[in-house]
């Protein structure tokens, strides 16, 4: 009898504790990563967050409510399971009360510039369940998450430890951030959440730099970024399109073969670089069509303008610099492929990026040494055959042309049929 009271006290007691549990006891923890991008900004950090949700809201449960069962978090409810608390989301709560529910968030994260903590203003939230979350690895998938209207994206009762949340922040400054520190403040207490995964993917202007790091960050994790590492970051970025984008290259090289002298090169590149550096900003900050024609048809005007420049170099004297490629004609070029650059820079550069305009301005400046380099190696070869054997300049000129004008004329086709396939479309 002694053994059998021992025994009922003994299952009555673990009964008890299985109900009377802490509230976050029963927050199961199913999905252990967390991602955040941070995007630097003319006037702050854009943050997008995105985390089980467990982790800002475990902590939150409150005291025994007075029948057995603890509080429940913000934006949940209780429910005992076969004996187990287990914990739900208040789907109306949260879709009545958006921003409160960010608020959580927001409060349980700090961003710091040196001794400064960021005030965060909230731009959107969303919450998905695990299973039916959308891409979030990329700053574009991030970006596309917060489309749509709805904030909750699931239907019917669900466990909190089934969904995720994302939360879009910004953190305001009066000017450009390089570096910042992050902080946690939650106190979920949760199993394995020392093992969380965290990606910080910081995107700042020429780089998207990603910080892997474990478990929740009680103290302060720095993130150092350099304004002088970007603008020669953007140089690089700048000689290695104009080397590698061979239309271009391929124009540079007809407009210099066909020069008689170094002063004609010098105004030939003038105009050019006067042409592109005026539609590179314009085309970048988005003062250009957004037709689905547009893009076709700079891409065949620069096919074109290879095509013109190798024709006037085959028909331009060894001893008068002829019209075919003055200032105003290469002014007037130059402003396609100005165009064309600044397709290229929209894959870099975000158009409210921080130190916008030196970036832009050193991108210009890549361009330009790409170019330079081009044109340098090109004259020193014409100089060379001037000095040694002149009467080959001619055949050299249709070397370098002939193969030139046939990609162009390819590319011309291609481009083409591309412009009309967009007018087909519209």
């Amino acid at each position: 009898m002694v053994h059998f009271r021992f025994l009922f006290l003994l299952l009555f007691t673990l009964g008890a504790i299985s109900v009377s549990v802490p509230g976050n006891a029963h927050f199961n923890l199913n999905l252990n990563i967390r991602t955040i991008h941070v995007v630097h900004t003319s006037s702050g950090l854009d943050v997008y967050l995105r985390l089980p949700t467990p982790i800002f809201l475990a902590g939150l449960a409150g005291e025994d409510a007075g029948d057995g069962m603890p509080a429940p978090a913000p934006f949940t409810y209780n429910q005992i399971e076969t004996d187990v608390l287990m914990h739900y989301v208040d789907v109306e709560k949260v879709r009545f009360n958006p921003n409160e529910f960010a608020q959580i968030v927001a409060d349980g994260i700090s961003f710091k510039t040196e001794n400064e903590r960021l005030v965060p203003a909230i731009r959107a939230v969303r919450m998905y369940s695990v299973l039916k979350q959308p891409p979030f690895s990329t700053l574009a998938d991030a970006q596309r998450a917060f489309q749509g209207d709805a904030v909750i994206n699931f239907d019917g009762e669900t466990y909190v430890g089934d969904t995720v949340t994302d939360v879009y922040l910004h953190y305001g400054h009066s000017s450009s951030i390089d570096s910042f520190s992050f902080q946690d403040h939650f106190q979920p207490n949760l199993e394995f959440q020392d093992s969380i995964a965290n990606l910080i993917l910081d995107h700042y202007p020429g780089s998207s730099r990603i910080h892997r790091l474990t478990g929740l960050f009680h103290e302060p994790v720095k993130i150092e970024n350099s304004e002088i590492a970007a603008i020669a970051t953007f140089i690089l970025h700048g000689a290695k399109h104009i080397l590698e984008g061979l239309d271009h290259v391929l124009f540079v090289l007809c407009l210099t073969v066909g020069a008689v002298s170094l002063g004609s090169v010098l105004w030939r590149v003038t105009g050019f670089t006067v042409g592109h550096t005026f539609t590179l900003i314009a085309g970048f900050l988005g003062f250009v069509p957004s037709a689905a024609w547009f893009v076709p048809t700079v891409e065949a005007c620069i096919a074109i303008s290879i095509i013109y420049m190798g024709a006037a170099a085959l028909q331009q004297s060894d001893k008068t610099d002829k019209a075919y490629a003055n200032l105003g004609v290469t002014v007037f070029i130059g402003l396609f492929h100005g165009f064309g650059f600044s397709f290229v820079l929209h894959e870099l550069l975000l158009p409210d990026s921080a130190h916008l305009w030196k970036v832009l301005l050193s991108f210009n400046v890549g361009v330009e040494l790409g170019q330079i380099a081009v044109v340098v190696g090109m004259w020193l070869t014409m100089w060379g055959i001037r000095r040694f054997r002149a009467s080959l300049l001619n055949v050299y000129r249709w070397i370098v042309v002939t193969p030139c004008v046939f990609l162009a004329s390819i590319w011309t086709i291609e481009r083409i049929g591309t412009l009309f396939q967009a007018f087909t479309v519209t």
